[in-house]
């Protein structure tokens, strides 16, 4: 057991990087080599699997496209056809015979087995004509394809059948009832009257018709799935799968439930524009949906329906996934298998170098008769021999010199660090002395700077301080071309307040005066200053009139909210503020008293209209 425990050590320490070259060699190659690898197999599977995704979405963007101008251009032989018809010798002349206009429509009908009734009107909306009899000397006048279609052809949406429900045959045989899309033509006689309206029902179904002919080759392989909107969202057609399915809930397609129109791809289509999303459905699946508009053509106006063509993005990405895998797989065994190869190479090339370790080990830990092996050659192993070797021989040599300089030298040392012990101790007791006398001198002349920066009374900036920063601030903005603001503020009536409350009240009415100001104006470039007696300063660098009025408001409406009774003020029964603010773009080499006079005549103007108000002005 003792044997086997120490052959795991063995292969453990001579296996270890920590201990190892050509470990540590073979592993940073094998390592490089396989993360390349991974990183490289990563990117061409992502790059492929983009380009699969772009070209999916081309395809259903493609096959919207192509649905919406299949529609446009079924509605426009349809919307041809009836004009064509209402502009037959037979439709146009009232001395023809019912039963030969009767014959017309109903070839028509037979010859395109969409229409699901077509008519023939008077002026007065009666029907005299139609296939099969049905609505003859009805009234239609109330129908909006008759009433629309007096002066021009028109075509109308996808409606519910009213009068024709229960007079057709419904072509989808489910249960469901008719819908229908309205085509008619004014007829007029040969002089240019209007004689009648042609009107015709196109089954709904022709469009579902159209939409499992496009699908068909494609349904097997890629379960795509098509939706008819309206130009406002409404679904015309749905999936069937999907219909029913939704229908199975107790649903419905056009219920606030699913609120269609709110995706991404039905807003695109209503602003004319055709594409493809990835996004998520009101059934909670996440569907590739390329989206496209139909259109008018030639003199057909178009009903703007929407197209939207989706597919599940598993199956629509399934492809792209699977060749992601398969070639991060390939790139997986191929940087294995050149990692395998890169470490054996890295133990030839690192083995010479190891033999002239383990020698040099040796003659370290005192062995003798011991020679560093030279290997021929010129690479850099064969000259890395030959220099050890040269060094081994030059150490032994220079040993004993080494040994005799270092006695000398330990002595030398050894007298000399007595001397600088006794120097160093007298110099840091010099230094805490000197740094005792230093921090007492800040803290002297930090104090000084604020008793003369600070007013005695409230605590904020003085006059002086004020002088200082202005200058400062007024020359930054001339450089940098920044507006500087200053709003110069008064208490009004504070004599009468001192005289009826007394000093003490006010010095307290201007303590809590100066706080608030302070508390208001909270950048740290901004400066709250005593100008004198009541009166305050608020300098505002860069900072536009706008602002700098913004602040003024919240000072003097966070005064009034301190509700300091003012018994003598004829403003206000509480302490109340009147403000000039001013706002400038300095001019370099100007000074900065054109500003204050100009804050303080709009101060002087506040008290002039009235006090308690802001007078406000920019150059």
């Amino acid at each position: 057991m003792e044997p086997l425990i120490s052959l795991i050590k063995k292969w453990t320490y001579t296996h270890n990087p920590h201990y190892s070259f050509r470990n540590r060699l073979g592993l940073a190659i094998t390592s490089t080599i396989l993360i390349f690898s991974l990183l490289l197999s990563w990117i061409v599977g992502l790059t492929a699997e983009i380009q699969i995704k772009a070209d999916s979405g081309k395809f259903m963007e493609q096959l919207a496209y192509q649905m919406a101008t299949s529609l446009a251009d079924g509605m426009f032989v349809y919307y041809q056809q009836i004009q064509i018809l209402a502009s037959l010798d037979e439709m146009r002349d009232l001395n023809s015979s019912a039963a030969s206009q009767r014959m017309l429509l109903e070839k028509l009908q037979q010859a395109y087995t969409d229409y699901a009734w077509i008519g023939l009107t008077n002026p007065n909306g009666i029907v005299c004509v139609s296939t099969g009899g049905i609505l003859e000397n009805k009234n239609v006048s109330e129908r909006p394809w008759f009433s629309e279609s007096k002066r021009h052809p028109s075509v109308q949406d996808v409606h519910g059948a009213k009068l024709l429900s229960k007079l057709l045959p419904n072509p989808k045989f489910n249960g469901e009832p008719l819908r229908f899309v309205d085509v008619a033509s004014p007829v007029f006689d040969f002089q240019g009257n209007l004689v009648g309206v042609l009107g015709a029902h196109l089954y709904w179904q022709w469009a579902a018709n159209l939409r499992d002919n496009l699908l068909q080759p494609l349904q097997v392989y890629r379960q795509v799935e098509v939706l008819i909107l309206s130009n406002k969202g409404e679904v015309l057609l749905a999936p069937p799968l999907a219909e029913d399915k939704v229908k199975a809930n107790n649903m419905d397609f056009n219920s606030s439930a699913f609120k269609l129109n709110r995706l991404k791809s039905v807003e695109a289509a209503q602003q004319n524009q055709r594409g493809f999303y990835v996004e998520l459905w009101p059934d909670g699946e996440l569907y590739l949906t390329g989206y496209a508009k139909s259109k008018s053509y030639r003199n057909y106006p178009g009903l703007g329906w929407i197209v939207l063509v989706r597919q599940s993005a598993k199956q629509a990405f399934a492809a792209a996934r699977s060749l992601q895998q398969t070639i991060l797989i390939w790139g997986t065994l191929i940087g294995l298998v050149s990692s395998i190869f890169a470490w054996c190479a890295a133990g030839r090339v690192v083995n010479p170098v190891l033999k002239i370790a383990d020698v040099a080990n040796r003659i370290r830990e005192g062995e003798a008769n011991l020679q560093i092996p030279i290997f021929s050659g010129v690479d850099e192993v064969s000259k890395l021999s030959k220099a050890v070797a040269q060094l081994f021989a030059q150490y032994e040599q220079q040993k004993s010199l080494l040994l005799s300089f270092n006695h000398k030298l330990e002595q030398k040392v050894q007298a000399r660090t007595v001397k600088l012990d006794q120097v160093n101790q007298k110099l840091q007791q010099e230094i805490n002395e000197r740094k005792q006398a230093e921090l007492k001198l800040q803290q002297l002349n930090e104090e000084l700077l604020r008793l003369t920066m600070l007013d005695g009374l409230t605590g904020i900036a003085n006059r002086r301080r004020f002088d200082e920063y202005l200058m400062q601030e007024w020359q930054r903005s001339a450089r940098e071309q920044f507006p500087i603001s200053l709003i110069m503020i008064d208490v009004d009536y504070f004599k009468r307040y001192n005289d009826f409350y007394g000093h003490q009240a006010g010095d307290l009415c201007l303590q809590q005066i100066a706080q608030t100001l302070s508390n208001d104006v909270k950048r740290s470039t901004d400066l709250v200053a005593r100008y004198g007696g009541e009166e305050f300063a608020v300098i505002l660098p860069n900072t536009s009139l706008q602002g700098a009025t913004c602040i003024a408001n919240s000072i003097r409406q966070s005064i009034k909210n301190l509700q300091i009774p003012h018994a003598e003020s004829q403003v206000s029964q509480y302490v109340s503020l009147s403000v000039g603010v001013m706002s400038v773009v300095p001019v370099p080499s100007s000074s900065p008293n054109l500003l204050i006079q100009t804050a303080d005549n709009l101060l002087y103007q506040a008290k002039q209209q009235g006090r308690d108000r802001i007078v406000s002005k920019s150059f």
